[in-house]
């Protein structure tokens, strides 16, 4: 659970404003995520480890160092067995996101120039292993959408959670449309709820609202295989950075892995 393969487009693995030229595998204990205990894979042993398997990926949002990642990283995995979610194995990927404030617009322009790369990524971890689901965060959905319109295999589920792309995106003829069609069943976690993107999103983004806050928008146009989940209005209310703390959510996912009511709207 907290020994997992990282794979780090992040320049010296680590360094958080800056692009890598080729991307790294490490195993990173999740618990004691000190560099020097960092072990060091390569690319191809990495994909051998995971032949056959039911792979996790996991993409962060933007603003985190690699140590809150590794929390977060590790929360999920916890989740992830606590609520019975079916998988073998948890991958996390790591990007420049940045660790400053105001630092949205460079690390979207990083996860933009990231897209291609992380698309060959999935591809190679689908062709290898025998399903893939990916959980986003944040602006981590915008680079795994464009990513997604790359790949040339077969991914499971899709986890939007928080996610910070337009409301319209992925609507039938949209820019992300194609990319959540190439998913079995495209999740999309919503909540008014979240401060993050309620009111700093439509700053960045020119006054457009988000995805994880509205939902899509008109949603009786969205993509046949979304299947929108409401998280609004919890006597807990689910924030923006709320979601890998959040057991209900992870409920969900393990009691919905196929289901039967896409497109749709239900309550959490």
């Amino acid at each position: 659970m907290s020994l997992i393969p990282i794979v780090s487009s992040r320049k010296r693995f680590y360094k958080a404003g800056e692009i890598s030229k080729d991307d790294r595998v490490k195993l990173v204990n999740l618990v004691d995520p000190r560099r020097s205990a960092n072990k060091a894979i390569l690319m191809d042993k990495f994909t051998e480890e995971i032949k056959g398997k039911h792979v996790v990926i996991l993409v962060h949002g933007y603003n985190n160092t690699f140590e809150k990642i590794c929390d977060a990283y590790l929360r999920v995995s916890s989740q992830l067995i606590t609520n019975k979610v079916p998988h073998d194995t948890v991958v996390g990927y790591i990007w420049p996101g940045g660790t400053k404030k105001l630092n949205y617009w460079p690390a979207k322009r990083r996860a933009g120039q990231l897209s291609k790369r992380l698309g060959k990524l999935l591809t190679s971890i689908s062709s290898s292993a025998s399903q893939v689901d990916i959980i986003a965060h944040s602006l981590g959905c915008f680079i795994t959408l464009n990513a997604m319109k790359t790949i040339t295999a077969p991914v499971r589920n899709i986890y939007l959670m928080a996610a910070a792309v337009g409301n319209y995106t992925l609507t039938k003829g949209m820019p992300y449309a194609n990319a959540a069609s190439k998913a079995d069943t495209t999740f999309i976690f919503k909540s008014k709820d979240d401060d993050i993107l309620k009111y700093s999103f439509p700053f960045g983004e020119g006054g457009d609202n988000a995805l994880g806050s509205t939902g899509p928008v008109p949603a009786d146009k969205v993509v046949d295989n979304a299947l929108i989940i409401d998280c609004s209005n919890h006597p807990d209310p689910i924030k923006h950075r709320s979601y890998s703390r959040r057991t209900e959510i992870f409920s969900f996912i393990g009691t919905n892995q196929t289901p039967d009511n896409t497109p749709g709207e239900v309550k959490l």
